[in-house]
C-alpha cells in the first residue's frame, strides 16, 4: 500500500453532511520499474505493479497561448491525447469569450469545472475534477498514460492563476515535466516546487478520458472517485496544514473552499471572515466560493459588496457574478435591476445557460 493509500484510508473514514458543487494513440516512454497495468486506490483495495521510476507521455502538441488563455491551451493539450483536434480559440469561445489584452473585460476565472463541462458536452468524455492531489497520484496517472490538467500559480510568489498539463516525472531527479502556454511544452518542476505552485488551488486537477478509460481512472482515484470523499480529504489536509502553521493563509483558504463544496456554507463564510483582510488582491478573482456561500446563506449585502469589488477590479466580464447579483435584486423585487444584471451576464458570455434561464424566468 502506498503512503497515499494509507492516508486515504484514515482521512476517508471521516463523515460530513451536505454537498453542493460550484456551477457546471500516443507513444509512451518508460524507463525503470515495471509498466503499470493496474493501479492501487486510496483505500488500498486494489493491487498494482510497481510504476516506472521515470516516464513521459510523448506526442502531445503545444500552443503558445493568447492573452490569459492558459486554460484553453491546457484543455486542448489534454484532449489531443485522445485524438481530438480542438483549438484554444474554440475552447476560449465556449468558456471565456472575452479576451482583452488590456484586461478590463477579460474573463480570468475559468474553472476546472467549466473545462470539464466543455469536454463532456462536446466530446462525450468522462471527466473528473478533484482536489487533494499529490505527487504519487500524478505519477500513477502518468504511468497509466493519462495527462493531468492542473490549476496552479503562474509565479511562485504572486497570486496569478495558471493552467499546466503534467505529462512526465523522473524519480531520480524528483521532477515533473509539464506543458503550458507560456513556458513551453517541456517545462520541469521539482516535486517540492510543484506542490508550492499547486497549493493555492487546493491541489485541484482535471482528468478527461474516453468512457472506456473510466474504470482505470476510478481505480487510480480509489475512494476519491466519490468527489465528496475528495473534498473531505481536502478539508482534513487543510486542517492538518493549519495545525502545523496557524498562519498559513493558503491552507486556510483551502479550508474555506473545501467547506463550501461539502455544503457547510456557514463554516465557509466563517473561515473566510477570519482571513479576509489578509488575502491577496486576486484571491476572489479566481475562487468565488465564499461569495456563493454568502448567497446561499441569504447574506445578500455581502454578495453585492464582494462582487462589486471583483467586477470593478478589471473583471467586468465575470458573467457568473452578474447572475448572482441579478438573483439578489430579483429576491428584493427589483426586477429592472435583476434584468440588467442578467443581460450583462449574457453580453459577456452569450451561451451561459444560468443567465438565459434567469432572464427567461423574468418574462416580459
Amino acid at each position: 500500500m502506498t503512503k497515499r493509500a494509507i492516508i486515504g484510508v484514515f482521512i476517508g473514514a471521516v463523515a460530513f453532511s451536505g454537498y453542493t458543487l460550484w456551477s457546471e494513440n500516443r507513444t509512451i516512454r518508460a524507463e525503470g520499474g515495471t509498466q503499470a497495468g493496474s493501479v492501487s486506490n486510496q483505500g488500498g483495495s486494489a493491487g498494482m505493479a510497481e510504476i516506472p521510476s521515470k516516464k513521459t507521455i510523448e506526442g502531445l502538441p503545444h500552443a503558445w497561448q493568447t492573452f490569459n488563455n492558459c486554460s484553453s491551451v491546457g484543455l486542448m493539450v489534454a484532449l489531443s491525447h485522445w485524438g481530438i483536434a480542438d483549438t484554444q480559440e474554440a475552447i476560449a469561445e465556449a468558456t471565456r469569450p472575452w479576451n482583452n489584452p488590456k484586461g478590463n473585460n477579460d474573463d480570468k476565472s475559468v474553472t476546472l469545472y467549466e473545462l470539464a463541462d466543455y469536454a463532456k458536452e462536446k466530446y462525450g468524455l468522462a471527466v473528473y475534477v478533484r482536489p487533494h492531489g499529490d505527487i504519487e497520484l500524478l505519477k500513477e496517472f502518468i504511468a497509466s498514460d493519462i495527462p493531468v490538467v492542473a490549476r496552479t500559480l503562474m509565479y511562485p510568489e504572486d497570486d496569478i492563476v495558471h493552467y499546466r498539463v503534467v505529462k512526465g516525472y523522473d524519480d531520480s531527479t524528483k521532477t515533473f515535466v509539464e506543458s503550458n502556454g507560456i513556458d513551453g511544452p517541456n517545462h520541469t518542476f521539482s516535486y517540492d516546487r510543484w506542490l508550492h505552485f499547486w497549493k493555492d488551488f487546493n491541489y485541484s486537477y482535471l482528468i478527461v478520458v474516453p468512457p472506456e478509460k473510466k474504470a482505470l481512472v476510478e481505480r487510480i482515484l480509489g475512494d476519491e472517485r466519490n468527489e465528496r470523499v475528495a473534498w473531505q480529504n481536502a478539508k482534513a489536509r487543510a486542517e492538518g496544514e493549519l495545525a502545523n502553521n496557524p498562519n498559513d493563509l493558503r491552507a486556510h483558504y483551502n479550508l474555506v473552499t473545501a467547506l463550501y463544496y461539502l455544503g457547510d456554507y456557514e463554516g465557509s463564510a466563517r473561515e473566510f471572515e477570519k482571513i479576509e483582510g489578509k488575502l491577496s488582491r486576486r484571491k476572489l478573482w479566481y475562487q468565488h466560493e465564499p461569495i456563493d456561500a454568502y448567497f446561499r446563506l441569504g447574506k445578500y449585502d455581502r454578495v453585492l459588496s464582494l462582487t462589486d469589488g471583483v467586477i470593478n477590479d478589471n473583471n467586468k466580464s465575470v458573467s457568473e457574478l452578474y447572475v448572482l447579483r441579478g438573483k439578489v435584486f430579483e429576491s428584493r423585487g427589483d426586477t429592472a435591476s435583476a434584468r440588467s444584471e442578467y443581460e450583462k451576464a449574457l453580453y459577456y458570455k452569450e451561451h451561459l445557460q444560468s443567465a438565459k434561464d434567469a432572464l427567461a424566468s423574468l418574462g416580459n
